[in-house]
């Protein structure tokens, strides 16, 4: 959703950067910082600040939700704030940004709808210089605002409230904590829910609730299995409550935020069943606080915000609960779990239940060769689930899916890597390629790209930055001198020669099934022989209970991708190019080619379309701008596959803007690249500094095809130092290069305070043409 508003009064310089810089001046993409207050009520019209970097001569406001406008009132220049940037190591960062770029403040008048729905609201603002990042806050019912008014540290200093209300403050230092006193009436259930969270809070809330005797009545905090930001707590009797909020970690500082929510309000904590098929209807049964009706009907419709779910919030007794009830939606025939184990299924199917015993077992036939997908939804719409999924003989019996064979042992090392980093540092062996499969702890992993020097990490396969296990592993934190094997994967019982590494019998098991699935589980079958089988579901950690429901699919593959862009607010210089990336995340086993283009793009802005290769996950898309262009306003930025698929259909602050000509021109001198296997060439790159811009431009080597690499380079890569205006790499075909014909983009960065933001600014594309070896052509003509 966009809106449009038109500029009252703004007279700055666009870039207002110092002139006698040692590398000159940069183009420093707009920032927001901070949005104050952090939370509206629905029918209120406030004056919102942001502020932030380069916000000078903002134009335009766009918000992600309907029932919000806003028009910009005033815009003013802030004093610097010290520059204290710290290294990844902790220390000082030494890198050279250029000068401080000017901080703005932006005033706005913002109006929330008296129906608006409650909850967090992305905005982004337009500039000269493009887009910026996205700031947030919360659309919010009106119950006042409970402010925390230091000193309050204890319950004699307590801050004294009538509810329902909103408690807003932050733990502003190490140890703080906040008082606030409020009345109760006996048999009074209050809700307590914190929002803060969706705001990037830091704070790990801790609640705590004191008789006016100071005795202890509850202590509310997360219990590990999930996240939960919300509690109820029945009053005893009539008198005086003290509220305690603290930081778990006992932590502190202005981003240890709070907004609570506290009242006698509406709240649902779960639903059953989880979703419904579309086009049906389906009674919902509710559980909650507060609620007018413990059940409501849905018919299965996609809304507005999500075409795969239903979004709805559930009845109360003042009109609807604040709080969004998220259902899934699904396409195939649903049924209930039945009381007894072994229930037959039949694909597709889907299985709607509640995991009160250790496992539930369903049955399900399949034909040899027959390959079946049984996938799980639970965590990701609110059930306490860690789901584990196994397919099992008709005995109970694991069945073994591949033999694992090390045929190489390394370690990792330099420092811990969580279970969604795709950069894993491990001691250099020149045996490592890339496409080899890789096992650590229990999941097997897939080399994407080597490391460009000594001092950089081995690039995983991944998608929207988390990493992708293969045959179904599931994901895993690894420590420092943890073992890797290069493996091979054989057939189930290969017959394999002891070579003192680790043998390993994979079986079909998943825990966590990847990106998009969170704590659920997606694990895919190939029968073995004709027969029957089990499909096994349990808690990875061995709970259950009726806070456990869950949606089991059975169904054969569907084979399918979905499509990721990045960066989703490009600004694009007057004359010049900027790279997107394009990732898809292949489902299903799917390993077709994706044609992937820009779609609606005004007069004066280009693009290139390309396509992702079989065995690739990402291709690297050009967008230009004439020297001459204009754009109004910000243009959505749609990136499809022409079939139907849409690159983050969810994100309704993709945009396109134009920013002023780029602080560099990059060049290639080659327009072709052609390699054999087990060949290299050099590529020269050159760069025209432009805007007085003189500092250093890291270079990166974009779209690079599997099995082909960039070598020749030093710790920091590719990169052309102040002095310099040209640097030469090395491309190499790996013996094992397949052949392929596809575009490289050389794009260099101009290094600026502006973290998340598009910095980069490419070449013309540089053809690379990997043949086949003549040496292998001639043998096949033998």
């Amino acid at each position: 959703m966009r809106f449009s508003i038109l500029l009252l009064a703004c007279a700055m310089p666009v870039c207002g950067a110092k002139t006698d810089w040692p590398t000159g001046n940069r183009i420093t993409p707009p920032v927001i910082a901070s949005v104050s207050p952090q939370g509206v009520a629905r029918g209120a019209m406030v004056e919102m600040t942001i502020e932030g970097l380069n916000l000078a001569n903002a134009t335009h406001v766009y918000f992600n939700r309907p029932g919000v406008t806003a028009r910009i009132l005033r815009t003013k220049e802030l004093p610097d704030v010290e520059d204290v940037r710290l290294g990844s190591n902790g220390g000082v960062s030494t890198v050279d940004l250029g000068p401080l770029p000017p901080r703005h403040q932006v005033t706005l008048e913002v109006e929330v709808a008296p129906d608006a729905l409650v909850g967090p609201v992305d905005l982004r603002l337009q500039t000269p210089l493009g887009t910026t990042t996205m700031g947030r806050f919360l659309v919010e019912p009106y119950y006042g605002e409970s402010p925390d008014r230091e000193p309050n540290n204890t319950a004699e200093e307590a801050f004294e409230t009538f509810l329902p209300t909103i408690l807003a403050g932050a733990i502003s230092k190490p140890g703080d904590v906040d008082y606030f006193k409020v009345t109760g009436r006996a048999g009074e259930e209050v809700v307590f829910e914190d929002a803060a969270r969706s705001l990037g809070s830091k704070l790990d809330l801790t609640l705590q609730i004191f008789d006016q005797d100071q005795k202890l009545l509850q202590h509310f905090h997360e219990d590990g299995s999930r996240p939960v930001n919300a509690w109820a707590y029945k009053f005893p009797k009539n008198g005086a409550y003290f509220l305690r909020i603290s930081d778990a970690q006992e932590g502190g500082s202005a981003k240890h935020s709070y907004r609570i929510r506290a009242g006698k309000l509406p709240l649902v904590i779960s639903h059953y069943p989880l979703g419904l098929r579309e086009g049906s209807e389906a009674s919902i049964a509710l559980n909650g606080y507060n609620l007018h009706s413990n059940k409501v009907t849905l018919t299965g419709k996609p809304t507005w915000d999500d075409p795969l779910g239903v979004t709805y919030r559930a009845p109360a007794a003042s009109g609807l609960a604040f709080d969004e009830v998220k259902l899934a939606l699904g396409h195939d025939p649903e049924i209930e779990a039945e009381a007894r184990e072994g229930q037959m299924l039949k694909a597709p199917v889907t299985v709607n239940g509640k995991l009160t015993a250790a496992h539930h077992d369903f049955r399900f036939h399949a034909a040899k060769g027959e390959q079946v997908l049984v996938d799980v939804m639970a965590a990701r719409l609110g059930s306490r689930l860690d789901s584990l999924l196994e397919v099992l003989d008709s005995a109970g019996k694991p069945i073994e899916r591949a033999t694992v064979r090390a045929v190489l042992e390394t370690s990792t090392t330099l420092s811990d890597r969580d279970s969604a980093s795709r950069g894993i540092r491990l001691n250099q062996l020149a045996q490592l390629g890339v496409s080899d499969y890789l096992m650590i702890g229990g999941e097997i992993d897939r080399i994407e790209a080597q490391p460009r020097g000594p001092d950089d990490d081995y690039l995983m396969t991944g998608f929207n930055g988390q990493r992708l296990t293969y045959f179904d592993t599931t994901a895993e934190a690894h420590a420092v001198d943890k073992p890797v094997y290069k493996v091979q994967i054989l057939p189930p019982g290969a017959k394999v020669a002891s070579n003192g590494l680790p043998v390993v019998h994979l079986t079909y098991r998943n825990d966590d099934g990847g990106p998009g699935y969170g704590k659920d589980s997606r694990l895919h079958f190939t029968a073995p022989a004709d027969g029957e089988y089990i499909v096994r579901l349990s808690d990875v950690r061995g709970l259950s209970g009726e806070d456990f429901p869950y949606r089991l699919s059975l169904r054969h593959a569907e084979p399918d991708y979905r499509l990721a862009v990045a960066p989703r607010n490009p600004n694009v210089p007057a004359g010049g190019r900027i790279p997107l990336t394009v990732t898809a995340v292949r489902m299903d086993d799917f390993d077709g080619p994706i044609p992937v283009s820009l779609d609606k793009l005004p007069a004066g802005l280009h693009a290139t379309s390309a396509v992702i290769e079989p065995g690739q996950t990402s291709t690297t898309l050009i967008l230009s701008a004439d020297a001459n262009a204009k754009l109004d306003e910000a243009v959505p930025l749609v990136v499809t596959d022409g079939k139907g698929h849409v690159a983050n259909p969810e994100d309704r602050l993709k945009l396109i803007a134009l920013m002023p000509a780029a602080d560099i021109q990059m060049t290639a001198a080659q327009q072709e690249v052609v390699l054999e296997p087990g060949q290299r060439a050099k590529v020269q790159v050159s760069i025209e500094r432009q805007n007085g811009f003189a500092g250093r431009v890291p270079v990166e080597v974009l779209n690079l095809p599997p099995n082909v690499r960039v070598t020749d380079v030093g710790l920091n890569g590719v990169l052309i130092n102040e002095t310099e205006s040209q640097r030469s790499f090395t491309l190499e075909a790996l013996p094992i290069a397949e052949p392929v014909e596809q575009p490289l983009v050389l794009a260099g960065a101009i290094e600026t305070r502006a973290g998340g933001q598009q910095n980069a600014f490419a070449s013309a594309p540089i053809k690379l043409r990997i043949k086949a070896s003549e040496k292998k052509q001639l043998s096949m003509k033998d």
